[in-house]
């Protein structure tokens, strides 16, 4: 068995969330620290970043991801960038996340990245470039005269009125109101109003005297300027000869409101689209689906060859991606998921959907929940562990709570906010606070040393000071934390934490007022600076195995899939497989307990004989004994005999409780078992197997429907259950009626009670289907649906979000017409229209599945096993071919 990792292998954050910010080396570092799986959409991100480099400044880029929230659209954006700054350092990048639909407030915060200094220099390198041109232009092909160097060639023809006019006509090519813009750029490099006419540039308000300096009137504040803007931006670092790359992320957020799109925002947006790219620059836009849905379709094509959806994850990759952290915990290559099962990795994909981020996350759960740590991780530890997730409260809420415990514990504090988030309560004292309660998101893998020195560094060293932290803390930041700080604590959403938060406010409100201790301080700083170089090279060591997974997910996409007829051809062989074992298991369990029931018979016989044996012995020799006078002898012989005689009465009385039929005859089939039933006399309470199974069928299904239907709750045998199921759905009685049974049953863990739902409904009126089946479980509704295909609104009930729903689909209950029944009676094909998650797809034939546990096509005795299965390859089919387009999605 493979080595279990000493540590949570997965980082509990999953994904990173990107900063605003130009600066290049924010970038270098963050790819220095976070690994990135290169999955598909990280890779169509990249083969956009690389075409753009490999063809600028000649041509633009236009790139969009798009997919579902956690797909991992943010970290493929910013690993895009990170790549460009490694391949061209000289590359100038902004990053802007829209929060609203406010287009003049993204442009401020967008402008507001490329510092003074930077915009300075680009636009003197702006006005070289044009200025190189126009003397290229007037040179033509003049050949210099005889002693004319050739670097004066050239020379004084051309005027710096003309470069300005030049500008001029450029800048109006992309920018409206350009003198105004031109004016702005002219200042930008005047040392005496370079900063108004940065700030102007930046949309930020200037001085009425400033603006009547420089020309340029009020602040930019109307959207139409602002798109001028940003494209002006774009020239001024293209022209001046270095790559530009804007990244809009959560596009959805600015072109829908309450979910309605927004006209004029998407004309910005094409815009963008047009200018951007035209002007030398890469655009890549970053949307949900729901944002990319509501793009008018000229928009769309117009990104079509470098859209890419950001799929979930299939089954093959979230192994390898996992094997991947795995390995880099143990620093060894690993190809296993151990401690994960097979059956624990489905669990993952069926509850993050094949979403990374979310899987991460679970993975990362599930690790944590695993008791002990030697144990394996199967489906049941991360069903439990996914319940529990995301229970942690966020920053706000954390604040709340803290706040709300200080004004019940009496205490005014003073909030301190950054960027608009309470990041602390300080609590006042004379000259210093006396207490500081500081607040933290949760500290992740990637940054996890970075972030620890910066609180421990903030930590004022006079007061008081405890570190509430949402959701998590690396295990071995959060030992050297808690050796520096007197109180940490982590809000995991449990009662234990608010107990713990309750128990502060009290120590706070008693405490005097107490000194720090720097050197604790500095000795756990020292620490989280060694965490830090060591994190620094398991991040590097698992970006290394991450290359390799990359490329053996472009290897293994390259190899032809077998089709789906093979595919359904190896299914339908592992089902005849399984059930070939579940019968011969529930038939070895019979044979089992009626051999233990003959030996315990043969067992008592032989007791029975010896007491007998004994008590005539010692009755005789009591008697023997009598003639000689021997008294005190003859009545303790007699005594053993009067005990003999007892024990083989209490022996007797156990033989008749035990009664065995044809004791001596032999079972080698089902076949052999139906013969002797008929020969044996029926028993439903019997320790002989074989008289139970004789009284399923020998019983009347309707005159004795209780005690047939107790009988059945009480087997515990699987083989006799079967029979005496079989023999109740024999009963006149209607399903309708038989359906307090079936829930009883179905609590009590007795599936065979499914057999008296599984048959046909008899209507006395045709127009009213029995309330009680359209009120049953949707799993249950699929029974009856398949069990009455000409009558399926007996099993239309209320639509919920169970995986069944998409089964009574496929059956036609919600109508004929729906594309899965119409696929379903017709061919797959027939559901292109449409599209459904892959998660949606699994847990429905998980559902149904004959192979996991619990499945419906696991019950094998059910009557309408061989609709199931039908069901079920549908499904299998489906998930089949929508992992074929995704996977040709991917390869293109």
């Amino acid at each position: 068995m493979a080595d279990y990792p000493r540590r949570n292998p997965f980082p509990a954050r999953g994904t990173s969330s990107a900063e605003e910010t130009s600066l290049p080396g924010f970038l270098s570092e963050w790819s220095r620290h976070t690994p990135t799986a290169i999955l598909p959409g990280v890779r169509g991100a990249l083969r956009g970043a690389r075409v753009y480099l490999e063809g600028f400044p000649r041509d633009g880029g236009l790139s969009c991801l798009y997919g579902a929230h956690g797909i991992g659209k943010t970290h493929a954006a910013r690993h895009m960038m990170a790549f460009v700054h490694g391949e061209n350092p000289e590359a100038v990048q902004v990053y802007l996340r829209f929060a609203e639909d406010d287009f003049v407030a993204a442009y401020r915060r967008l402008a507001s990245q490329l510092p003074q200094t930077l915009l300075a220099d680009l636009s003197l390198s702006y006005l070289d470039t044009i200025e190189g041109d126009l003397t290229a232009r007037a040179v033509g092909d003049r050949v210099p005269a005889e002693g004319e160097p050739v670097e004066l060639l050239g020379a004084d023809q051309v005027e710096s009125g003309e470069v300005l006019e030049e500008q001029a006509k450029e800048i109006a090519a992309v920018a409206g109101d350009a003198p105004r813009f031109q004016r702005a750029l002219s200042y930008l490099i005047r040392p005496g109003y370079s900063e108004a006419a940065y700030d102007w540039l930046c949309g930020r308000p200037i001085s009425p005297d400033a603006a009547a300096a420089i020309g340029v009137g009020g602040q930019i504040d109307d959207p139409l300027t602002c798109r001028y803007g940003l494209q002006l931006l774009t020239t001024l670092v293209t022209r001046g000869g270095r790559p530009f790359v804007v990244v809009l992320d959560q596009c959805e957020k600015f072109l829908l409101e309450d979910g309605e799109p927004v006209p004029a925002n998407i004309g910005l947006l094409q815009g963008l689209v047009e200018t951007i790219p035209g002007a030398s620059g890469l655009l890549l836009l970053v949307t949900s689906e729901s944002g990319w849905d509501c793009m008018p379709q000229d928009l769309r094509q117009r990104l079509d060859a470098g859209a890419c959806h950001m799929l979930p994850l299939t089954p093959d990759e979230a192994r390898q991606v996992l094997a991947v952290y795995i390995g880099a915990a143990l620093k060894a290559h690993s190809d296993g998921i151990w401690p994960f099962t097979e059956k624990g990795l489905l669990e993952l994909l069926r509850h993050s959907g094949g979403n990374i981020r979310l899987l991460l996350q679970l993975a990362w759960s599930s690790f944590e929940a695993a008791a002990p740590r030697s144990s394996p991780i199967d489906a049941a530890v991360v069903s439990g562990a996914s319940s529990r997730h995301s229970r942690s409260p966020s920053l706000a809420r954390l604040a709340m709570l803290v706040e709300n415990e200080l004004r019940a514990g009496g205490l005014a504090a003073e909030r301190v906010e950054e960027n608009g988030r309470i990041m602390s309560f300080q609590l006042p004292d004379r000259h210093e606070p006396r207490a500081v309660i500081k607040l933290s998101e949760a500290v992740f893998f990637d940054d996890e040393a970075l972030n620890a020195t910066e609180l421990v560094g903030s930590a004022a060293r006079s007061a008081f000071t405890a570190l509430l932290v949402t959701g998590y803390v690396s295990p071995p930041v959060l030992d050297a934390l808690r050796g520096a700080l007197p109180t940490v604590l982590v809000a995991d959403g449990s009662t234990g934490f608010t107990r713990e938060l309750h128990g502060l406010v009290e120590r706070i409100v008693s405490m005097p007022v107490r000194a720090g201790q720097p050197d604790e301080l500095d000795l756990t700083r020292a620490r989280l600076e060694e965490l830090a170089v060591e994190r620094l090279g398991e991040a590097a060591a698992l970006r290394r195995e991450l290359a390799n997974l990359a490329e053996r997910l472009e290897h293994d996409q390259r190899k032809p899939r077998p089709g789906w007829p093979a595919r359904r051809a190896d299914l339908v062989e592992r089902i005849s497989q399984v059930r070939t074992e579940r019968a011969a298991a529930d038939w070895a369990e019979f044979r089992r307990s009626r051999t233990d029931v003959v030996n315990q018979r043969e067992t008592l016989l032989g007791w029975l004989a010896v007491s007998i044996g004994a008590a005539v012995v010692l009755i005789a020799i009591a008697l023997a004994t009598a003639s000689l006078n021997s008294i005190p002898l003859s009545s303790a012989l007699v005594a053993g005999a009067l005990v003999g005689a007892g024990g083989a009465v209490l022996t007797e009385r156990r033989l008749a409780a035990a009664r065995v039929s044809h004791p001596k005859a032999i079972l080698q089939s089902e076949r052999d078992l139906d013969r002797l039933a008929r020969e044996t006399r029926p028993d439903a309470r019997s320790v002989d197997p074989l008289r139970r199974y004789a009284y399923a069928l020998k019983t009347d299904p309707d005159e004795a429907y209780p005690q047939l239907a107790e009988a059945l709750l009480r087997e515990s045998l699987p083989l006799v259950r079967q029979a005496m199921g079989r023999r109740l759905a024999a009963s006149a009685r209607p399903p309708a009626d038989c359906v307090p049974e079936v829930l009883r049953g179905r609590r009590e863990g007795v599936p065979e009670v499914l057999l008296l739902l599984a048959r046909r409904q008899r209507r006395a009126e045709p127009d009213r289907p029995p309330r009680v089946l359209r009120d049953l479980q949707p799993e249950l509704r699929v029974l009856v649906a398949l069990a009455n295909p000409d009558a399926l609104d007996l099993a239309d009930g209320a639509v919920t979000q169970q995986p069944a729903d998409l089964a009574l689909e496929a059956l036609g209950v919600r109508g004929p017409q729906h594309p899965l029944a119409r696929a379903f009676r017709g061919s797959v094909a027939q559901t292109a229209p449409i599209e459904i998650p892959p998660n949606a797809l699994r847990a429905t034939a998980h559902l149904l599945s004959p192979l996991e546990r619990d499945g419906l096509g696991t019950y094998d005795w059910l009557p309408l096993i061989t609709k199931i299965d039908d069901l079920y390859l549908f499904f299998e089919e489906l998930l089949y071919y929508q992992e074929e387009i995704r996977s040709n999605s991917h390869k293109s």
